[in-house]
């Protein structure tokens, strides 16, 4: 199987709807929509950055520079994101949101771990 950006971000989506269930059951929906928030503060971003990696196409030179401009905008987007939850949203569970999008962020590390082989 290959992993695509793409697939990268549908693992994530799953991850994040997973721990929104787990922070239901432990301390309600407070929690729940916190953690749905920490899991969109690292997809969305990651979902516009394959977006963009997937219209870059195959030539080398314009791949490499997508990559590192995309990287750039989705820092910029997660950072965004994290002052507009603060301000918009102000009885936020910061444990559960910040615990699942720490949790999502490693679903990168588990596509390496998988094309490596």
């Amino acid at each position: 199987m290959i992993w695509t950006p793409l697939k990268i971000v549908g693992l994530q989506v799953i991850a994040g709807v997973a721990l929104a269930g787990m922070w239901w059951a432990f301390k309600g929906v407070q929690a729940a929509m916190s953690a749905i928030l920490g899991a969109a503060v690292c997809f969305v971003p990651g979902a516009l950055f394959a977006l963009r990696l997937a219209r870059a196409g195959v030539r080398q030179d314009g791949y490499v520079f997508a990559f590192f401009l995309g990287e750039g905008i989705k820092v910029l987007l997660s950072v965004a994101l994290f002052g507009l939850i603060a301000a918009g949203v102000p009885d936020a569970d910061w444990l559960a949101l910040l615990t699942s999008f720490i949790a999502v962020l490693q679903v990168y590390v588990f596509g390496l771990l998988l094309t490596s082989r």
